[in-house]
């Protein structure tokens, strides 16, 4: 069916002109100059022959353009330095994004829109046999933290959290996330007002979907704190839960560990290693450390980055007090300058197709088992430890008889929120405005799930029943999320 856009001119404010280096109190001035991904990668090059293998049911293709795309956000900034930073560090970050703004007068905006039609419910209306909602460990602020950064604080008590840094937002555990933008998407949110709760309330009044362009891209990144001197421990997913298990499957729960050595020297030794401090039980009682052997690995088989001087510099008091929190939760010492980060895991969704593209990696000790190894070019020429990593994508392929789809999950960023038998696709689709609040009634609403969109494995589709009375934001969650 064709796709039908027009604009819409809504008189509400308007800041004239920004740039992407301009917007509010985040340090824009000491991030690196944009650098994209570099053409051979495939990015916006592959549009029509992506589009035709997903419609064909070609996961083949698609797993290899997202293993293009991992590799080429993952290229260094600068190809000479063995220490650089990777090209993403460079993109303007949601914080920056959802910033409020300075007062500026009144001014007619524009932003996309696209006709809210619900159409007939394609997706399946069974019950919620997944609950979404698992009881999680709890991170309370280590005092040290509080203490050192105080600036860096939002809220007291149990309440206590970190604000958004230049670089990094926070996850509220171990992993430091990153969440970036590409230059389009950076300004369809700026430019649009997409940043402001009221913009998306107006589009809710009118019946109407947010429609972002095609050049739209963003990812969520994360690292893992690794100690400069002596054994860092790092739990890796082995299928340590059957796909049917609907509990809690953080990485605390995890039974493969490894412990990354930066010196080289104990690779290939099992070791002892100590690890998960001041965490707290769902029940709110103290967690103990947990102790597991770990075969030594070193920091080649990770992308990595030994924090200089210059980059704590660099840094934010918030970026500085997540990169402490997750030290001290991990091996209960604070992190400094000499130390290093590594990736551990990344989701990329670009809007190259109409339909969007979903892919995620993480790291493993064992890469080249198990369909998630599938695909990886052969011939690419990328800098790196790319074949270090796993990958799963949920394209639009056509669902099952059942009218179900595959599932498609991170175990490190979504094992810690949600169980495993989920798919990116079907939590994507459902991004819109308003959002349901537990214990109030479903219709009218958008959530991971609610009464009236219950199957985490359904085909959704953007004009299913069950998101009738919500504007969509166009598979970005981060819209509905972050808008003031």
């Amino acid at each position: 069916m064709k796709r039908i856009f027009w604009k819409l001119t809504l008189a509400v404010p308007f800041i004239a002109g920004v740039s992407l280096a301009s917007v509010g109190a985040v340090k824009a001035e000491d991030r690196p100059s944009f650098t994209p991904i570099p053409e051979e990668f495939g990015y916006f090059r592959e549009n029509r022959a992506l589009e035709a293998a997903i419609a064909a049911g070609d996961a083949a293709f698609s797993r290899r353009h997202g293993w293009s795309l991992f590799a080429g956000m993952m290229q260094p900034l600068d190809a000479g330095d063995p220490n650089s930073w990777p090209i993403w560090l460079s993109w303007q970050t949601t914080a920056q994004a959802f910033d409020a703004p300075k007062p500026a007068a009144a001014a007619p905006m524009r932003i996309r829109l696209t006709p809210s039609v619900v159409g007939h419910m394609r997706a399946s209306e069974r019950g919620a046999d997944i609950p979404v909602n698992t009881p999680q460990p709890i991170y309370p602020l280590p005092r040290k933290v509080i203490e050192a950064y105080p600036d860096a604080i939002s809220g007291t008590g149990e309440k206590a959290t970190i604000k958004d840094g230049t670089f990094f937002v926070f996850n509220g555990d171990i992993m430091v996330a990153t969440e970036s933008l590409s230059p389009e998407g950076f300004r369809a949110i700026r430019d649009g007002e997409l940043y402001l709760k009221k913009t998306l309330e107006e589009a809710h009044r009118l019946g109407q979907n947010i429609e972002l362009p095609a050049r739209y891209l963003s990812t969520k990144h994360m690292y893992w704190p690794v100690h400069a001197e002596g054994l860092t421990p790092l739990p890796w997913w082995n299928d340590n839960f059957p796909d049917s298990y609907n509990g809690y499957v953080g990485y605390e729960t995890w039974d493969s560990v490894v412990a990354i050595d930066p010196s080289g020297k104990q690779v290939g030794q099992t070791v002892d290693v100590t690890y998960l401090h001041g965490i707290l039980n769902p029940d709110k009682t103290a967690m103990k450390p947990k102790t597991a052997k770990a075969r030594v690995v070193g920091l080649d088989r990770f992308y990595h980055h030994k924090v200089t001087n210059a980059d704590w510099k660099m840094f934010s008091e918030a970026d500085k007090a997540m990169l402490n929190a997750a030290s001290y939760w991990l091996y209960d010492a604070p992190f400094k300058p000499g130390d290093y980060v590594v990736t551990v895991a990344m989701h990329i969704v670009t809007k190259e197709v109409p339909t969007w593209t979903l892919q995620s990696v993480w790291w493993s000790d064992a890469p080249d088992k198990g369909p998630y190894a599938a695909d990886r070019p052969q011939d690419m020429k990328a800098v790196g430890p790319w074949r270090h990593y796993l990958l799963t994508e949920a394209n639009a392929y056509k669902p099952d008889a059942q009218g179900q789809i595959a599932k498609a999950v991170n175990p490190y960023i979504e094992g810690v929120i949600h169980p495993i038998r989920t798919s990116c696709r079907n939590c994507h689709v459902r991004a819109g405005y308003p959002g349901g609040k537990p214990g109030e009634p479903a219709e009218g609403t958008t959530g991971y799930s609610n009464a009236n969109c219950p199957d985490l494995l359904a085909a959704l589709q953007p004009d299913d029943a069950c998101f009738k009375g919500v504007s969509l934001t166009d598979f970005s969650w981060i819209i509905p999320d972050r808008a003031q």
